[in-house]
């Protein structure tokens, strides 16, 4: 199976399970030796990215878009591209 044919799976999952999914397969890019650095990297990094976002949809510099249509437009794009 492609990883493409993946992604689309992975794609129906409910919210939750794509988010379970989601953050095994990051984990399972780090390197054992450095998996408490990374999570305390890891933890830093999203609590900056968060604080960030948070204070750019305050100020009005962002536009929120509803994620299941985020979704239904990258399984459209990724279906469309299919030989």
């Amino acid at each position: 199976m492609a990883v493409v044919d993946k992604l689309l799976e992975a794609l129906q999952l409910p919210e939750k399970q794509r988010a379970e999914l989601a953050g095994r397969l990051l984990r399972s890019l780090e390197s054992v030796e450095d998996e408490e650095l990374a999570k305390d990297a890891w933890e830093a990094a999203w609590s900056e990215a968060l604080d960030r976002r948070m204070r750019e949809v305050r100020d009005g510099t962002v536009q929120l878009v509803d994620g299941d249509a985020v979704f239904r437009a990258a399984v459209e794009r990724i279906a469309s591209r299919r030989p």
